[in-house]
């Protein structure tokens, strides 16, 4: 992968069924993380990773990641250079919900352009990834839960939606 040393990059943790990957995820002229994973071209999305060079050696050396997006389950920032497009943005009906995802349990808010029928909304989320803001991440085996301002959630990964009343 060759991306110009110019390019803006975003910095995640992508979640995988077995684990986490810290990953600096080249934006690609877009402003909006969401876009980036929604727009990939194909099944899998390139990144960059760091690992130590050796053990005795302390220095980072940046190494090619690529990902398959289906197998991505989550995606939560950690740092983002970008300047937020304000055109992006539209008025929006929240809407708190629980979706499980395997063996995880995604608490948080959806902001939607329009009230939808939750299986529309579901079908139309199965190839996206989805905007979650004020979310509480339950893992399998973890007494405690992952706390995230925001995140993307793989809507392919989701196996149930409810709406919390």
């Amino acid at each position: 992968m060759s991306i110009s040393s110019n390019t803006t990059t975003a910095v995640v943790d992508l979640y995988l069924a077995r684990g986490r990957v810290r990953a600096e995820i080249p934006m690609l002229g877009f402003s909006r993380l969401s876009d980036v994973f929604n727009n990939a071209p194909g099944e899998f999305i390139g990144a960059f990773t760091r690992m130590s060079s050796s053990a005795a050696d302390q220095s980072l050396v940046r190494r090619d990641l690529v990902v398959r997006l289906r197998d991505v389950r989550l995606v939560r920032p950690i740092e983002e250079q970008m300047a937020i497009s304000l055109a992006a943005r539209r008025d929006r009906l929240p809407a708190r919900v629980v979706l499980d995802l395997d063996d995880w349990q995604v608490t948080g808010d959806l902001h939607l352009v329009d009230r939808i029928p939750w299986l529309d909304f579901a079908t139309g989320a199965r190839s996206r990834f989805i905007s979650v803001s004020n979310a509480s991440v339950r893992f399998v085996g973890v007494a405690e839960p992952l706390e995230c301002d925001y995140l993307l959630v793989n809507g392919a990964r989701i196996s149930a939606l409810f709406e919390v009343v």
